[in-house]
């Protein structure tokens, strides 16, 4: 999709090295965007559709992601039905890594936090007992002040730099190649096939959202998402197939066609593509 540059600092009168932000919604912002400042993001309340990078996956509560600067990243949660009542809540961390490292260097060596935010421009998704050190780090920050702020901060950035209980989200060859202009094409691109992934979806459907022709709009896409279309639907699909495993007992064919998928057979091959794994061992290994 077509981020929108998001400009943390300016909206928040930040001119620090760090800032808090609490968010308590009805949804989280659907727009796709980045920003020069990394992000430590807890999920408490919510779930849907995260993109960052080049990654699209299902997300849950209490899930914990850090994303470098520049990361192009979306949690996507609107309403799928009438009168349906959403909750989102999140608690962020967003670090300037230029005012960081410049500050960090008068103290000594700086590679653990330099190496960290390069790991981050994949995106990194945090668990095991790591996680739950920084997420207590992160709810104590937010409500401390001065010195001992600063502590919880270097703390959760020594972790973080640290850590081996972390997958990467996005692809090792991924790279922002996003523009400014079309924001609101792709936005609209975006919102329809989050929408609408449950039920065929044709690329003269897509298209039309776009108000482009569907060999241009096919090039379009890729160019800034580094994928095709039917790639990115079905990713979505996946995702959300991901969350049908871990929350029913439904069988792997009812499973199938309520995610969009016309066959049991493709969506077999998709999630394996995807997943590494077939559906039936990821609900195994769940269980």
């Amino acid at each position: 999709m077509k981020p929108i540059k998001a400009t943390i600092s300016d909206s928040e009168g930040f001119g620090n090295v760090f800032l808090f932000r609490e968010i308590s919604s009805s949804t989280f912002a659907p727009e796709f965007h980045f920003h020069e400042e990394c992000q430590l993001a807890l999920i408490i309340e919510g779930s849907g559709k995260r993109i960052v990078g080049d990654s699209v996956d299902h997300f849950e509560d209490n899930e914990l992601v850090f994303i470098g600067s520049n990361v192009p990243h979306v949690w996507f949660n609107a309403n799928s039905k009438p009168n349906e009542k959403v909750r989102s809540n999140s608690l962020s961390l967003f670090i300037s890594p230029k005012m960081l490292l410049n500050s960090l260097n008068g103290f000594g060596n700086i590679n653990e936090a330099d190496s960290l935010f390069k790991k981050a421009q994949r995106g990194m998704y945090v668990t095991g007992e790591s996680k739950k050190k920084i997420v207590q780090l992160l709810k104590n920050g937010v409500t401390q002040h001065g010195i001992e702020q600063i502590i919880s901060i270097l703390q959760m950035i020594h972790i973080l730099s640290i850590t081996t209980e972390f997958s990467f989200l996005a692809s090792s060859n991924y790279s922002n190649k996003m523009q400014f202009k079309d924001n609101d094409r792709m936005n609209k691109v975006y919102t329809f096939l989050m929408e609408n992934f449950k039920k065929g979806i044709s690329l003269a459907e897509v298209a039309d959202v776009a108000r482009m022709n569907p060999h241009a709009f096919c090039r379009f896409f890729k160019s800034r998402t580094q994928k095709s279309l039917t790639q990115f639907v079905n990713e979505i699909r996946v995702g959300h197939a991901c969350k049908l495993l871990t929350d029913k007992n439904e069988s792997i064919t009812q499973m199938a066609f309520e995610c969009g998928f016309n066959n049991v057979s493709n969506f077999n091959r998709c999630f394996k593509l995807i997943k590494k794994i077939c559906p039936r061992e990821y609900r195994n290994q769940i269980m």
